[in-house]
């Protein structure tokens, strides 16, 4: 069928011509040179013209060629693959030796293939696609420069500016997308990256552009990269500008295709205006003379550009090797290819294109060329590239294009032309690059910042935790205003204040309102995209910072335990001293011993005998007593002193020993627990409590080990407190609960009654969570540092937290701790019940007795009182009797009530009275108990809170077989026409076109991603839609190519599912090994897009040939194992997959140590051969391998059975297995038939037309015009593209970007017994040991605790997760920079071990970077000169300089530190303190009342008070020590009272009532005494140290001399933030030098106080000996950190295992291992310290017991010398008065003798003596008076 050439034929025509062609070398009048490109074009346009030229010339020069003419035939590709390769037919059938073109990258690829076919050069001035290399093209040169060079030049030209993130703008074609993945590559060498890709159809509209854009403003940059071909009308500006995208916080950069534009037409204003401030790179031209003489004569052709010049030298570039070649007799011969021959098509004729005998030969040829073209040296490099790449940067402004500056790889930027500098090396630093003044967009020169967090059309979404406990922190309120507000808030609201731009917000809360949200989730979804950050009580762990990255932390927190204190009733604190048993064993000796003495006194006692009613009171009485020594019953016997004795010193020993206990207690407020801390609780087995949704469940499992059923989650407060109460034995409680430390603080000052046992452990922070290198985790990160040394950090935190509970503890304390009368509560109320009830039993009995007495004075001879008719006046009648009555003696009323028994013998008395006697005590009790009791109302309200499973049947309707006539076309038998997988893509792109002469509805295949880039241009052209079951290049886009569609699984799914692969064993650099083909570099380039995501990256490429022999693979591993990463990603072709392992095998690079990752090739490899020999097992020992997942079902099982009949395999004669690419394709067959069944079934037809661009070929003898237009090929594709149903593969059914859903694989490790599976992967749940199917039901979930995969057996059989790196062998070592301290250097200091230093920062370094993923080779470099400590600021600019790549030792993180570098997490906490000498407090004179507080002491008075009127009230009527006139009555109640204080009452009480109120006051008192005791032994014991400095705000309002750490940031801090003048800090360099400023003191040339950081401070403290104390709190909070270069990666992965270090412990006893000192000092100025008690300790009390000696000995004095003048009688005054006269004369002393004599002798008489006197004399002078006043 269809035109044929005998092969007999061939060969005599052949022969023909040999025989008829001369001997020797002819030189042809005529070569014949193609050139294949768009003419109308920006590019093609100019190049038409140089091209033309160029031919004219050569053929002018009689130097080149000499007598041979140059023909130029040409053909319009029209910028299309398909016209193109037709075109590049047309002019090979015209026996040219080369082919000049194309301009498109994509026509290019398939134009390259064609020429590697037919062996003819192809010389390219215009494609620029970099993967268009000599690899894969032996045949493709191209003589202008390739994007990778302009790639770099952006780059350099980012890094000038310091832009770290870009969007990308590009067409999706191979160069858009090889040119951004170029640039991608170059911006990871400049650690800065391409956030977001838009990439753009080459049929893209103008909505849908302004859509892509617009969606590109809500991210935060704003650098754009363009990278297009040429575009007259520069629409992208124009969207760009109707979207307010060219104002002045954009930044546009553009590569050459820009300048290419504008210098090929004249731009007019408004085009100016529209591009100004826009950046670009133009190819820089030198100025030479021929590109001056040939500008001149094109001068009439305004559309000359960089391109036309490089094909103006092209055509000379070919004329110079065809001159080569014939000087050296070669023939330029054609030849028919054998395999076109044999393609035997109707209408085509391809056989009729001829191959170039000598192609190789002119390649060689021309890349031997060198001469200086128009556009400069022309002259090939290594990979084929033309040598020279120097760009002019241009900016377009209002007035013009303007040239700012130069750039070339040897030298940077410059102002100056490339070629007068070549022969400077570049020096990498960009202070020494230069470029012009820039215009930005705006108009304005100011750099751009290059990126925006949000503005206010697209603020930033920030998601905070909606908190149902501790709302302190963060909340939202429940109410119509939804107000967030919380601590965490306020910090950020400020923060925001010192961000140098507005940042635009809004919040969203994330929660139902009824528990507090998952953390881990908020993080997740950040990380995700959904918001930007998340502000909370967040913490800082390892697993989120792999996610997200964090500020610094605002608030230093860590994991703390918290039990029951058992000390949550202090009411009953008293009770404490002794167990329940021994209360009860103590009560019962009392009982137990009034016994014993009752049996030993009864018989010969009278006190012990009487009633038994008296004899039971007095046994109890006796024996309580006996406690306060207090009994009143004597004992007689001898046996019962005995008892006495022991009893009392027993009692003796219970009450010394009960003080003794209370003082304990009250000194050392802490109970015995037998949880201690963490430790304690995670060996036990106990119930733990934790908050829920907080990473502490994560870490209590995951870290500690725990159980997950041991843990339980809480919400809030009320049921920390309940839990907690219940105990780990009930249902719902634990043992104690895990929690932070902010929360617990908060939790203890709502909930009293617990306690926090142990250290806190896991020391860590909080922070704010951005997305991944979002600047503002930085920016924020230095406004929080600036918050603590502002100190309004702690504003904020005293507003939140300080109104219930600080956890900021002042330095000292003014008052030690006091008893409160809460503590003694539950004594008094026992007390004033007690009393109260015995007042009550005493006033109803005294009623009662009352009622009888008025009962009996009716019924007696008695006159009875007449009952007023007034109430009130009955009343009061009433009251005055009662009064009278209670007056009365106790026994005055029981003998009249005798009496009364005795002579009651008339019952009518008793008639008489009994109604109104039930009257009178009605009355009485109703009037008693009003007045005692009052009434009283109290109300309660309870309220009770009352707190589908549907069934769902798919019915699927069964499809009938289809009847339908199937339009596929399979040729079988017929090679020339079915579409097969040959080397030379030429001849497969013939075969394909040979098929669609047969106006075929769809084509299945190809299997080559590469051909199917080629095959999808030939199928948009005729509109035939093409299904690929094999194709899985992701770059095969419906984009690009809508007519094509993937049956199978698109590679991007795959390179997703390794790169989860790789961060599931966290791992972080993988090695990428592929073929260099379409398929191996785009699955490469999505695999390192996907590690990206992962925070992994692919460290090296390694690319080979299609079909490299093993010497060349040998030779590439050799080089892999070089690099430090163990971690192999292999993606190539099945049949030259095996012979990397066998390469890497005999390399010894499978073995322990190796991870080796196969892509889906190596499975199908082995599953298409029925059995893999053992020698192939062996080899592939270990490997990790995925392949695409296709479901368990019957029909697949019975495909399996028909497979070994199936007639293809058989007459194959090759491999018999079956792998998952045979069931795409058997499900690709029926989904085709499934389509047409529809289709047909809709009413549409099957109908061609000719494609009329094809007609213009007919002159040609290939007749390309027999192709065919499918015109109803656009509805068949809408037809295939919703169909929906089950396959062998599994659900079929596409999503919008024609891709299949559910992508899943299946992960295998292959081992001694053949591949075994793992586990799966799926985009719905990642990894999974369950099928995928069975989990599509439930919701997505991703998130890293739910991956699971069963256990591997890795390279040498071990199942250890390998480490994944080495250390390389050629790697550069980072430059580490280290203090060389002369002080603290425990921290960090030079040695001489193998590191060089030592110290715990080194430890800590060292140790973290064991935890990293991949290797760091390091040499440390010792910074200062050994005798200061050196500038630790000089130390971070040597870093941001360059000159070390990170600075490791004491580094405190601060503020303008964090400009030049970026910090790791804190590995330390620090602050600055203020340090001074301190002495002991003096004792205070009245320190004997602080053991209770004044309330106490208040309540404690009023209590003796009124004990003593109780007393006096149950006494009076008994007691004759209780009665007489109402001043003795007084004085004798309140010297009782307070006498029983000291136990020395002298009063007995008789009755029962009194002595057992007194009892237990008595008991009370004891109480009262043994806790003061107690409290007053643990103030003494607890001194207290002063000083006059008292923080830093007393230490700023002095004007003393301040000392601070040479070298450190503190000195900087006092001058700038707390504007303290420099002259008044003195610098000290060391330990010694810190001890003696402070000994001398500032009078001395000292220092009054000295400000460092916490750290240092301690050991200065330990090393002092604890002679000097902190005053004061921190006033900053900071932490020291590593330093690293801005943008490092380093950074957040050191803080990761910074984190993971805390997490583990080890932080904590590398700790102990370097900073534990002999001497652990308080921190605080309170400290504990023994003292002996002095008399100034007591001397107020010594002054009230002095004034009040003083003031009774004065009023005794004046008393008795009262008396002495009264007691003198007349006479003895008369001779007194004689002898006075007498003796006057003679001496006045013995008059004052005398009266001395007569003082001595009245104070010396009895008092009662005295009395007496007085009452004589007092008798005498009245009877005197009374006797002078008879007498007349």
């Amino acid at each position: 069928m269809g035109f044929g050439i005998d092969s007999s034929v061939a060969i005599t025509a052949l022969i023909v011509a040999i025989l008829v062609v001369p001997m020797g070398c002819q030189r042809p009048q005529v070569v014949n040179i193609g050139a294949v490109f768009t003419f109308d074009s920006v590019i093609g346009r100019a190049a038409k013209v140089a091209l033309e030229a160029a031919v004219s010339d050569v053929n002018a020069d009689t130097s080149v060629l000499k007598d041979t003419e140059l023909r130029l035939l040409m053909k319009d590709s029209s910028c299309n693959v398909f016209h193109g390769s037709f075109g590049a037919f047309e002019v090979l059938e015209k026996e040219v030796v080369a082919v000049i073109g194309p301009l498109s990258s994509s026509v290019a690829h398939t134009l390259s293939d064609i020429a590697k076919g037919l062996q003819f050069p192809l010389i390219s001035f215009a494609a620029t696609d970099p993967t268009l290399s000599a690899l894969q093209f032996p045949f493709f040169l191209r003589t202008t420069p390739n994007d990778a060079h302009q790639m770099s030049a952006l780059v350099d030209l980012i890094s000038f500016h310091g832009w770290k993130e870009v969007i990308s703008v590009y067409s999706d074609d191979e160069l858009g997308r090889n040119g951004v993945s170029a640039l991608d590559d170059e911006l990871y060498k400049k650690r800065s990256r391409i956030s977001y890709k838009v990439p753009l159809s080459v049929h893209s509209d103008d909505k849908s552009i302004a859509n892509a854009l617009n969606k590109s403003k809500s991210l935060g940059p704003r650098v754009y990269i363009l990278h297009f071909g040429p575009d007259p009308s520069l629409r992208i500006f124009s969207i760009a500008q109707k979207l307010q995208m060219m104002t002045n916080e954009y930044v546009w950069l553009a590569t050459d295709w820009l300048a290419v534009t504008l210098d090929s037409s004249v731009s007019d204003s408004s085009t100016l205006k529209r591009l100004e401030g826009v950046v670009g790179l133009r190819q820089h031209i030198p100025e030479l003379v021929k590109m001056h003489q040939f500008t001149h004569k094109m001068k009439s052709n305004k559309s000359m550009n960089a391109y036309a010049f490089h094909a103006y030298d092209t055509v000379w570039m070919i004329a110079y090797g065809i001159e080569k070649m014939l000087n050296e007799g070669v023939n330029i011969t054609f030849s028919y290819s054998e395999k076109l021959i044999q393609a035997q098509g109707a209408k085509l004729h391809l056989e009729r294109v001829k191959i170039f005998n000598s192609g190789k030969l002119l390649l060689e040829k021309l890349l031997q060329v060198n001469f200086t073209g128009i556009a400069g040296q022309v002259q090939f490099g290594s990979g084929r590239n033309v040598i020279g790449c120097d760009y002019e940067i241009i900016n377009v402004d209002r007035a013009g294009v303007h040239t700012v500056g130069f750039w070339s790889k040897y030298g940077g930027f410059s102002v100056v032309a490339p070629e007068t500098r070549h022969t400077r090396k570049k020096s990498g630093f960009a202070f020494e690059e230069k470029l012009g003044n820039i215009t930005w967009p705006g108009g304005g020169r100011e750099k751009p910042r290059g990126w925006v967090i949000a503005d206010v059309a697209n603020p930033l979404k920030i998601v905070i935790p909606k908190r149902v406990s501790f709302v302190e922190f963060v909340t939202e309120e429940n109410n119509s205003s939804h107000r967030i507000k919380g601590l965490c808030i306020d910090i950020f609201t400020e923060a925001l204040k010192f961000v140098p731009y507005s940042v635009p917000y809004v919040f969203e809360s994330f929660g139902d309102g009824r528990s507090s949200p998952n953390y881990n989730q908020m993080i997740q979804m950040v990380a995700d995209g959904v918001y930007d950050a998340a502000v909370g009580d967040i913490a800082i762990v390892p697993t989120r910072s792999k996610l997200v990255d964090f500020s610094q932390p605002y608030a230093s927190t860590g994991l703390v335990v918290v039990i029951p204190a058992n000390d949550d009733n202090a009411t009953w604190i008293f009770l404490r001293p002794f167990t329940v048993g021994l209360w009860c064993v103590v009560i019962a000796s009392f009982f137990c011993i009034a016994i014993v003495i009752w049996i030993l006194e009864h018989r010969i006692n009278e006190d012990f005998r009487g009633p038994p009613r008296r004899q039971l009171i007095t046994m109890i009485l006796f024996s309580f007593s006996t406690l306060f020594k207090r009994n009143q019953e004597d004992t007689i016997s001898n046996l019962a002193r005995l008892v006495m004795i022991v009893w009392l010193f027993l009692l003796m020993v219970l009450t010394a020993s009960y003080t003794a206990n209370l003082t304990s207690i009250l000194t050392v407020q802490q109970l015995p627990s037998a949880i201690t801390g963490i430790d304690s609780l995670r060996a036990s087995e106990v119930p733990v409590g934790y908050q829920s949704g907080t990473f502490t469940l994560e870490y209590l499992t995951y870290s500690l080990g725990m159980a997950r059923s041991r843990l339980v989650p809480l919400e809030s407060t009320e049921e920390y407190e309940r839990a907690l109460k219940l105990g780990p034995t009930s249902f719902g409680g634990v043992a104690a609960i895990v929690d932070e430390l902010p929360y617990i603080e908060l939790f203890l000052a709502e909930r009293p009654g617990f306690k926090i046992v142990g250290e806190p452990f896991m020391h860590r922070g909080w922070g704010f969570a951005f997305k991944r290198d979002s600047p503002l985790a930085i920016d924020m990160s230095t406004a929080i540092l600036k918050l603590a040394e502002t100190r309004k950090l702690q504003e904020i935190r005293e507003r939140w937290l300080c109104n219930t509970s600080c956890a900021e503890k002042s330095n000292w304390n003014p008052e030690p701790n006091q008893l409160h009368l809460k503590s003694f509560k539950g004594l008094y109320l026992v007390c004033i019940a007690i009393t109260v009830s015995a007042f009550l039993v005493f006033v109803l009995r005294i009623i009662r007795q009352f009622v009888r007495y008025r009962r009996m004075e009716r019924t007696s001879s008695l006159p009875l009182a007449s009952w007023s008719s007034s109430p009130s006046m009955r009343l009061r009648e009433l009251v005055f009797g009662f009064v009278e009555f209670v007056d009365e003696k106790e026994e005055a009323i029981k003998r009249m009530f005798r009496r009364s028994d005795d002579s009651s013998n008339n019952p009518s008395h008793v008639v008489e009275v009994q109604a109104d006697s039930e009257v009178l005590v009605e009355k009485v009790f109703q009037e008693t108990l009003l007045l005692l009791l009052g009434h009283a109302l109290s109300t309660s309200v309870l309220s009770l809170l009352m707190i589908l499973s549907l069934e769902e049947q798919l019915n699927r309707r069964l499809w009938r077989p289809l009847t339908t006539l199937m339009l596929i076309r399979v040729f079988s038998g017929e090679p020339s026409s079915i579409l097969s997988s040959m080397t030379q893509t030429a001849v497969d792109l013939l075969a394909l076109w040979e098929v669609m002469e047969n106006k075929v509805v769809a084509a299945i295949g190809p299997q080559s991603s590469g051909i199917g880039h080629i095959i999808s241009h030939v199928a948009n052209e005729l509109h035939v839609p093409l299904l690929s079951f094999a194709a899985t290049d992701p770059t095969l886009s419906s984009l690009q190519f809508p007519y094509f569609l993937r049956t199978t699984q698109s590679d991007y799914f795959q390179m997703n599912a390794i790169a989860d692969f790789v961060s599931y064993f966290r791992w972080r650099e993988v090695v990428a090994i592929f073929v260099d083909d379409e398929y191996g570099r785009n699955g490469i380039s999505v695999l390192g897009d996907a590690l990206a995501k992962k925070r992994a990256k692919i460290s090296f490429k390694a690319a080979f040939t299609p079909g490299a022999d093993n010497s060349s693979i040998t030779d590439l591993l050799a080089s892999v194992n070089l690099m430090e990463s163990r971690i192999f990603v292999v993606h190539v072709n099945p049949d030259s997959g095996l012979n990397i392992f066998s390469a890497a095998k005999s390399l010894g690079m499978m073995g322990s140590g190796y991870v080796w990752i196969a892509t889906d090739w190596l499975l199908t490899a082995l599953d298409s051969v029925e059995t893999v020999d053992s020698k192939t097992m062996d080899l592939l020992q270990g490997v990790v391998a995925f392949r695409h997942y296709t479901p368990e079902s019957n029909n697949k099982r019975r495909l399996k059975r028909r497979w070994k009949n199936l007639k293809s395999i058989e007459s194959s004669g090759g491999a018999d297995g079956f792998n998952s690419y045979a069931m795409y394709a058997y499900d690709t067959v029926w989904l085709v038939a499934r389509a047409l069944e529809v289709f047909f079934s809709d009413g549409n037809t099957v109908t061609f037309s000719n494609d009329p661009n094809l007609r213009k070929t007919n002159d040609s003898n290939i007749k390309l015009s027999a192709l065919n237009v499918f015109n109803e090929g656009e509805r068949l594709l809408q037809v295939i593209h919703d169909m929906n149903y089950t396959g062998l593969t599994g659900q079929i059914e596409f999503d919008s970007e024609k891709n299949r859903k559910n992508p899943a694989y299946d992960i295998l490790n292959i081992n001694s017994r053949g591949p075994q599976r793992v586990g799966y992967w799926s985009n719905h749940t990642g990894f999974s040991v369950e099928p995928p199917e069975t989990l599509y039901s439930k919701p997505p979930n991703t998130s890293a605790e739910h991956q699971r995969l069963n256990g591997i057996i890795w390279q040498g059989e071990v199942t250890k997760p390998p480490r994944g790196w080495v250390f390389p062998d050629n790697g550069e070592p980072l430059k580490i920079g280290v203090p060389d301290r002369v002080s603290y250097k425990n921290y960090v200091s030079k040695d001489n071990n193998s590191l060089g230093v030592k110290g715990y920062c080194i430890d800590i370094f060292e140790a973290a970077i064991q935890l990293l993923p991949y290797p760091v080779p390091r040499t440390y470099i010792v910074y200062g000169d050994g005798r200061r400590n050196p500038s630790y600021d000089n130390l971070i600019s040597e870093v941001a300089a360059n000159n070390f790549d990170v600075a490791v030792g004491d580094v405190t993180i601060v503020t303008n530190r964090t400009k030049f570098v970026d910090f790791t997490q804190p590995f330390m906490e620090s602050g600055l303190v203020v340090v001074a000498p301190v002495k002991g407090a003096k004792s205070s004179p009245w320190s004997f009342l602080k053991p209770f507080t004044v309330e106490m002491w208040a309540v404690t008075g009023a209590f003796f008070l009124f004990v003593g009127a109780i007393i006096w009230i149950l006494e009076h009527r008994f007691n004759e020590e209780f009665r007489g006139p109402p001043r003795r009555q007084i004085i004798t109640v309140f010297w009782f009272s307070c006498s029983t204080m000291f136990f020395s009452q002298r009063e007995n009480t008789v009755s029962t009532l009194g002595r057992f109120v007194l009892l237990i006051w008595l008991f009370v008192v004891l109480i009262i005494n043994s806790s003061y005791t107690a409290s007053l032994t643990s103030i003494l014991t607890v001194q207290q140290l002063t000083s006059r400095i008292e923080g830093m705000d007393s230490l700023i309002a002095s004007n003393e001399p301040i000392g601070v750490q040479d070298g450190a940031f503190a000195y900087k801090y006092l001058v700038n933030e707390l504007n303290i003048a420099p002259s008044r800090i003195i610098s000290l360099k060391d330990e010694e030098e810190y001890l003696s400023a402070l000994q001398l003191g500032p009078r001395a040339g000292g220092v009054a106080a000295i400000v460092d950081e916490l750290p240092y401070i301690k050991a200065l403290l330990s090393n002092s000996n604890c002679k000097f104390r902190t005053v004061g709190p921190e006033f900053t909070r900071t932490g020291w950190g590593f330093a690293f270069q801005r943008d490092s990666p380093l950074a957040v992965d050191m803080s990761t295992a910074i984190l993971q270090l805390s997490e583990e412990g080890k932080l904590e006893n590398i700790r102990k291992k370097w900073l534990t000192y002999s001497h652990e000092c308080s921190m605080q100025i309170a400290d504990t310290e023994n003292y002996q008690i002095s008399v100034q300790s007591f001397w107020g009390l010594f002054l009230i017991c002095g004034i009040v000696w003083f003031i009774v000995l004065t009023l005794f004095c004046w008393k008795v010398f009262w008396q002495c003048q009264w007691l003198r009688t007349e006479e003895e005054g008369d001779e007194a008065r004689a002898s006075e006269e007498a003796s006057s004369s003679s001496s006045g002393r013995s008059l004052r003798a005398a009266s001395f004599k007569d003082l001595i002798r009245v104070v010396d008489k009895r008092e009662t003596e005295i009395k007496e006197m007085l009452k004589l004399k007092s008798s005498k002078k009245l009877k005197a008076s009374q006797s002078s006043g008879e007498t007349p």
